[in-house]
């Protein structure tokens, strides 16, 4: 039934290991270890079925096809996201172009310890990784909170030999990249996730060889030519916009706002460019 939501648990043994391990190792040799490492939730998507955390969610690829040919599906939004405004430009013009009141056109998520946040774009039939290359980047505000825990981030979700199934996630980070914590407050700030920044990171660590699989991570050109290299074959087959690590980063928990959400040909500006996942 699409658009149906489950519940179970869907970590990856194997890659909880292998992050656990890592985390042990960095302690020994005295680097700092974000809060986050050894949490950050697996993530599959095969056969219309998304997995995140402990969430199972069925994307309805019909409801997010594009207008026109060229313009790619538009962003799918589960859990706490929603459409809102921005809170420093939320009315004038009504009846703007996205369908609301006006003003500034956005999503928003509102965490708590026990919800997600997902904003999906369906990428079938899949492309390279590096066709997202300057295509990946977001604007948020973080109303009195901030980032942390491993989200918000972008995750993209690669099948290395095409044969339909998730092999593994790239997952862009936001913020200070010392331990991707404490991303400013009150103000919009416009990341660009395909920048000379360490902000990717692959789970499981060591998927793809020659990538460092412990923090600090790679930047985008390192991370799309490894992935190029080692996997000639693979397919990006979905990207999305996630927060879900309120439940053991407080800092994280409570309102957030998103807008300018890119991922490959496709930019979040205004509510039209979303559907509700249910």
């Amino acid at each position: 039934m699409k658009g149906r939501i489950r519940r179970r648990a869907v970590f990856a043994g194997t890659a909880m290991a292998v992050v656990t391990f890592s985390v042990a190792a960095m302690a020994q040799i005295g680097m700092t270890v974000p809060d986050w490492i050894a949490k950050l939730p697996s993530s599959t998507f095969s056969a219309g079925v998304l997995t995140i955390g402990d969430a199972v969610l069925t994307p309805d690829s019909t409801s997010t096809q594009e207008e026109l040919p060229g313009l790619g599906h538009k962003f799918e939004l589960f859990g706490a996201m929603v459409q809102d405004t921005d809170p420093e430009n939320p009315v004038g013009g009504p009846g703007g172009s996205g369908g609301g009141a006006g003003g500034n056109e956005t999503i928003s998520a509102t965490m708590t310890q026990t919800n997600y946040a997902l904003a999906f774009r369906d990428l079938s039939p899949g492309i390279k990784v590096k066709a997202l290359t300057n295509q990946l980047g977001l604007k948020y505000y973080f109303d009195g909170r901030t980032c942390g825990g491993g989200s918000p981030r972008i995750t993209l979700l690669i099948d290395k030999d095409g044969d339909g199934t998730t092999d593994f996630a790239a997952h862009g980070h936001v913020g200070p990249l010392t331990n991707y914590t404490a991303c400013p407050m009150n103000q919009w700030v416009y990341e660009d996730l395909g920048d000379n920044l360490l902000r990717w990171e692959v789970t499981p660590g060591g998927s793809v060889p020659g990538l460092p699989p412990t923090f600090p991570f790679s930047n985008w050109k390192t991370f799309a030519a490894a992935v190029t290299a080692a996997f000639p074959n693979h397919q990006v087959t979905a990207g999305f916009l996630v927060e879900d690590s309120c439940s053991f980063f407080p800092t994280a928990c409570g309102k957030a706002y998103y807008d300018l959400v890119t991922i490959e040909n496709r930019t979040l500006e205004i509510w039209q460019d979303t559907v509700r996942g249910k």
